[in-house]
């Protein structure tokens, strides 16, 4: 049998269907506790992103000329 080449290697890689992702197991779903912590955390990390943003975009604007 010939070796595939590169590309017929990376078709075969792209057609292949990615694993089924559960959000959580069937038997162990969140608690109101967990989700609320959950949406604290994702709420808390985006305003630290904004903030970088919006700090980085700051200095970069104070180093124009």
């Amino acid at each position: 049998m010939k070796p595939l080449t590169v590309a017929q290697v990376m078709g075969f890689r792209g057609a292949m269907v990615p694993p089924t992702r559960r959000k959580y197991d069937v038997d162990a779903a969140p608690s109101a506790e967990q989700k609320r912590m959950a949406k604290t955390k994702a709420a808390t990390r985006r305003a630290i992103e904004e903030y970088h943003e919006a700090r980085a975009l700051q200095l970069e604007m104070e180093m124009q000329p």
